[in-house]
């Protein structure tokens, strides 16, 4: 008794084949081989016996919400706080260094008048007027900013929204 292997048996199918092809007459060969079976209007079931269709979607029996508050989700929050207190930030900055200039050229809080008894008018100078006009505006600017940052603090309040939604 005999035990074939798998090249044994790879060799005598190509042996067998080939065998099968001188016999047959020579002639010409078919110009389109056999085409496939048309695919069917309905998909075939995954061996597992689910549909394709079925793997496809989302089951009907779970809810997939986001959790939110006034209408925002905490990405939206915490996305409307940080660009306000970015901004209130920028406009901090922007307020000192005008403070700073205005020190340095000279039109700070204290300054020397040369005659006595006279009052000082450091305001005329352009320069001056310039960066006491733009120290104003930031002025203005970061107290709309806190305002701001107030009022969405409040409708966070009034909508529900952890502590942590507004970071």
């Amino acid at each position: 008794m005999r035990i074939a292997t798998a090249a044994g048996t790879a060799a005598l199918g190509l042996a067998l084949a080939w065998a099968g092809a001188g016999a047959a007459e020579p002639g010409p060969e078919p110009a389109v081989a056999a085409s496939p079976a048309p695919p069917s209007a309905e998909p075939a079931p995954a061996p597992s016996g689910v549909a394709l269709d079925q793997l496809l979607t989302l089951p009907t029996d779970r809810t997939y919400s986001v959790e939110r508050k006034g209408g925002l989700t905490r990405g939206e929050w915490r996305t409307r706080f940080g660009e306000v207190r970015a901004e209130l930030e920028q406009e901090k900055k922007a307020l000192e260094e005008t403070q700073a200039k205005l020190e340095d050229a000279g039109g700070g809080q204290w300054s020397v008048n040369p005659i006595p008894g006279a009052e000082s008018d450091t305001s005329r100078s352009p320069i001056d007027f310039q960066l006491r006009t733009e120290l104003r505006k930031h002025r203005e600017e970061v107290e709309r900013l806190e305002r701001k940052l107030r009022q969405l603090d409040i409708e966070a309040n009034l909508a529900g929204a952890p502590e942590e939604w507004r970071r």
